[in-house]
């Protein structure tokens, strides 16, 4: 069990080490809801085992999905449906928590099953919009109520009249888990699906791993060529399939950065360029920034030079990795800019004010703007740089992300649980964690 802080401090110099990550949350939640929509069984290695992860396995089991857990929860046996779920066990609501793949994922699956089910989460997760994804669904036929405010959870679903199919224009949805989400639900409508993105494709690389994975399990779904964004997707049968869980490349992120900030060096075995993870680019802004990168196929290694510098980050293809992007900020030379992150007001925490409330802490300039963030660093640099104690606002990456610091206390360290429940335990083996 976590304290309720723990202090932490830079790892010692010359650090050289192998760490390997747990999965990928974002690969084992679609690969869970596949596998249980699939035919057959389906066996699952190097799953993440966590918050976000066990509540995605706890409403599958509702539904009906047996799931055999092994190994902490990194090896999972399922066997599916066939198709979409008929039943539903218990009267009360499905519990999604913060989990924002599992609640809107469910919600989209949910709309397109003969049955009647209500969802609701955390009260950070009924402050996060859905409406996007609520009248989408309804355009195709489901029937979805809003038992609180008009466009967030508690909400109550009746997908007995199936969806209908045909095409479906959105605008630029606020999260591309709202695309991925029609996309899974569309492979169990009644008629084919084309999704037109009038505006361009949030964190598109996370569209593009919902569609490999439905792919994996035997799904059609593509992009088709135009001058708009236009996904595919046919009614299809699933079939279970056995798939190795890449290590979480968001996760690998902060040790990636730990080298580059501190001019050590560490390797991620299993994660690299071939990765679905668009998260896994994270290594080459770090080398934008003055770290020496080696990626191959399924490894990434991070050496620290011990300059890093600062410039202007688009990262609306990766905006998870915002935070770790600013903290590196605070040992860079210049001025860091981040664009494209808008989206970042809605997730765990508003990640942009909380970030730029604890970055002014540590001794950083900080201009908030609506979809970013401009960091100066402190003038004399990071022997500038302030201790602090840091507030998490219930957010692991928050926790994470601030970990790189320097000499910081962290408040609530046990919110990694949602993605990374061993994140400092391996911070403490570099010797990072004080007593």
């Amino acid at each position: 069990m976590l304290e309720t802080r723990v202090r932490v401090r830079p790892p010692p110099p010359g650090f050289d080490v192998e760490l390997r990550p747990p999965g990928s949350k974002s690969l084992t939640n679609r690969a869970l809801l596949l596998a249980g929509l699939a035919r057959g069984r389906s066996r699952l290695s190097g799953c993440l085992e966590s918050e976000d992860t066990v509540l995605m396995r706890a409403a599958l089991t509702r539904l009906g999905v047996r799931c055999d857990v092994r190994d902490e929860g990194r090896e999972l046996e399922l066997e599916g449906l066939g198709g979409a779920p008929r039943s539903l066990a218990g009267a009360d609501a499905i519990e999604v928590g913060t989990a924002g793949t599992t609640s809107r994922f469910l919600t989209a699956v949910l709309a397109a099953s003969p049955l009647r089910a209500r969802l609701d989460g955390s009260a950070r997760m009924r402050e996060r919009p859905m409406a996007t994804l609520i009248d989408a669904l309804c355009e195709q036929g489901a029937a979805i109520t809003c038992e609180g405010q008009p466009g967030f959870l508690p909400i109550a679903i009746d997908g007995r009249a199936g969806l209908r199919g045909g095409e479906l224009r959105l605008s630029r949805p606020a999260s591309s888990q709202f695309i991925s989400a029609l996309i899974i639900a569309a492979g169990l409508a009644r008629a084919p699906t084309r999704i037109v993105l009038e505006r361009g494709t949030p964190a598109r690389p996370y569209v593009d791993m919902t569609l490999a994975c439905v792919a994996a399990f035997g799904g059609r779904s593509e992009w088709r060529s135009g001058q708009v964004d236009t996904i595919a997707i046919e009614p299809s049968a699933l079939v279970g399939q056995d798939m190795t869980i890449e290590p979480d490349a968001s996760s690998a992120s902060y040790f990636l950065a730990l080298a580059a900030i501190h001019g050590g060096r560490v390797t991620i075995p299993a994660l690299g360029g071939a990765s679905l993870q668009g998260d896994a680019g994270f290594a080459h802004l770090l080398g934008r920034m003055g770290a020496e990168v080696e990626q191959r196929a399924t490894q990434t290694t991070v050496t620290g030079t011990g300059a890093l510098r600062g410039g202007e980050f688009d990262l609306s293809d990766m905006p998870d990795m915002t935070l770790t992007l600013a903290v590196c900020a605070l040992y860079a030379e210049g001025v860091t800019r981040i664009t494209g992150v808008e989206v970042l007001r809605h997730h765990e925490s508003d990640r942009l004010a909380a970030g730029a409330a604890e970055l002014r802490k540590l001794g950083a300039t900080v201009e908030e703007r609506a979809g970013g963030l401009t960091i100066t660093p402190p003038a004399g640099g990071r022997a500038s740089l302030r201790p602090a104690v840091i507030d998490t606002y219930r957010d692991h990456r928050m926790a994470m992300a601030f970990s790189l610091g320097g000499h910081v206390e962290i408040r609530d360290p046990a919110c990694v649980g949602k993605t990374f429940p061993g994140y400092f335990d391996v911070l403490a083996g570099l010797d990072m964690v004080a007593a």
